[in-house]
């Protein structure tokens, strides 16, 4: 008997396949960049109050030579006159002895015989965040007055508000161009393909996606502030970023996924 071949047929049709709309990819991705934008935002905030609170306290002492017949207006005058120099105010030893016995009356009253002071004349100087780059050129400068004696301040403090205005102008600089790629890349999007009555008929169409990138932003900012606000506890030094900041985070957020929705559109 001939041997009958037998094929296997697939009566039943599979259901056609749905296609997935995106919105969780567009959501993660904009969690993802926005929860970036949200950390370098805390961090920007942190180093400003920082770099604040470091030049409130940063001062230089200069301190009068005592064989000098230089006044003291004369060389506050002069002080003030170096470049990068926002105020010179003279202390004199007086004020500084009731300064120190403000502060320390216990160390004062067992060191000090009374009547006597042993503190020196001085001026307490304030220099813009230009000078704080170039130290040695203000000192060298100042050393050259007349009545100057000595020059104290300290370097590491300095430093300290060098590297703070400097990260602080680093993350502004990074965030910046972070952002004009993004819009670049939004008109590249926006301007291919399309026409000014398409995008506005997809404004209303894909309004889904708006709200995914915006969920998205507003996830990163919760979770942002979860993951930092412990600190507040750790550092008296804790400042959250403007809300227009954050304000402004969503709704690149949301423009993000209404944008990503364009391009999908366009290579589908």
């Amino acid at each position: 008997m001939p041997i009958e071949e037998h094929k296997h047929r697939h009566d039943i049709t599979p259901a056609a396949h749905k296609p997935r709309k995106g919105y969780r990819v567009a959501f993660l991705l904009a969690f993802s960049a926005a929860l970036m934008a949200e950390m370098l935002l805390f961090m920007h905030a942190q180093m400003r109050e920082i770099a604040g609170i470091l030049k409130e306290d940063f001062r230089i002492v200069v301190v009068r030579d005592e064989r000098s017949k230089e006044t003291p207006e004369s060389v506050a005058a002069a002080l003030h006159a170096i470049r990068g120099t926002a105020q010179a105010v003279f202390v004199s030893r007086q004020d500084r002895l009731a300064r120190l016995k403000a502060e320390e009356p216990d160390l004062v009253a067992s060191v000090l015989s009374p009547g006597s002071n042993p503190m020196p004349d001085t001026w307490e100087v304030s220099i813009d965040e230009d000078a704080l780059g170039d130290m040695n050129a203000w000192t060298d400068a100042a050393w050259r007055v007349p009545g100057v004696g000595d020059i104290k301040y300290k370097p590491l403090e300095a430093y300290a508000i060098m590297h703070s205005l400097f990260y602080g102008h680093l993350i502004t600089l990074g965030l910046a161009l972070a952002f004009l790629a993004f819009m670049v890349m939004a008109a590249m999007v926006l301007t291919h393909g399309h026409t000014p009555a398409s995008l506005a008929a997809s404004l209303g169409e894909d309004r889904n996606w708006f709200f995914a990138g915006a969920a998205g932003g507003v996830a990163a900012g919760l979770a942002a502030y979860a993951v930092v606000y412990p600190v507040k506890y750790l550092s008296p030094v804790w400042v959250w970023p403007n809300p227009l900041w954050q304000a402004a985070l969503v709704a690149a957020a949301a423009l993000f996924g209404w944008v990503l929705c364009q391009w999908k559109n366009e290579k589908a």
